[in-house]
């Protein structure tokens, strides 16, 4: 009974994660480590691997509703991003296997605060967006290797600082830039997963609860986004990123 009592905790807590990758474009991860930590009784970083994992169902399940929502991914910037995001999640990946995660989750949380202002009073430009807005390549370039080097180390898709970059940097709409940041998500999951599983991590069986939560979860908060208000929305993430920074700076300040 016990057991069967936490499968279905599992199974909501993922459906909670697949809602908010949906809603926000971040993947879910924010939600799947902890879960993992303190509701399976899991070591971080074996949450961290699991985390990814889950990240690509749910980002997957996202981006594939994207694809009938009045705001779809704009594959331009996605592609662009996802180029230099997902093939930097696997230094992350490494530096986890080597050293600890406190100085990085730090400055996470500081790139979370320093953006979360102007990414609440950003409208975007609205329509799509043909190009890359007011930043060149390479500076997208390393912009994207910052992401994914944060993705693969603390287990997150990147997403949340995706969606600012793509409404500050391309000009792209609240809605649009979630849509766009879930591709990219994907994308640097598959990656990061495989990095882990390349060096040892396999507990893949267990992850099925989260797994179909996070899938329904992600679909069910596509068509939620889609209702809601654009400046809700905005205000919304901006606000989520800074609970976000906060909660990674205690789990930060705790391993120090």
């Amino acid at each position: 009974m016990e057991s069967l009592f936490q499968l279905l905790v599992l199974a909501v807590l993922g459906l909670f994660g697949g809602v908010l990758s949906g809603v926000a474009g971040v993947g879910g991860g924010i939600v799947f480590v902890p879960t993992l930590v303190y509701a399976a009784g899991w070591g971080i970083k074996e949450a961290v691997a699991a985390s990814l994992v889950i990240v690509v169902f749910s980002s997957l399940s996202g981006t594939v509703r994207n694809a009938r929502s009045e705001d779809p991914v704009e594959w331009r910037p996605a592609l662009l991003l996802a180029a230099s995001v997902a093939p930097a999640s696997l230094i992350g990946v490494y530096i986890s296997t080597i050293s600890p995660t406190a100085v990085v989750q730090i400055a996470f949380s500081v790139i979370l605060l320093a953006l979360a202002y102007p990414t609440g009073r950003s409208r975007g430009s609205g329509p799509p967006v043909t190009g890359s807005k007011g930043l060149s390549r390479p500076l997208v370039s390393l912009y994207g290797a910052g992401i994914g080097t944060l993705s693969g180390l603390v287990g997150i898709g990147g997403g949340v600082v995706l969606v600012p970059l793509l409404m500050l940097g391309f000009g792209l709409s609240t809605k649009r830039a979630i849509s766009t940041s879930l591709a990219v998500v994907f994308f640097t999951g598959i990656v990061a997963s495989a990095g882990y599983i390349a060096t040892g991590f396999s507990d893949l069986v267990s992850l099925a609860p989260l797994v179909v939560g996070a899938m329904i979860g992600a679909w069910l908060g596509v068509r939620l986004r889609d209702w809601l208000p654009e400046k809700a929305i905005r205000l919304g993430f901006a606000g989520f990123m800074v609970v976000t920074a906060l909660r990674t700076l205690v789990d930060a300040l705790d391993i120090l």
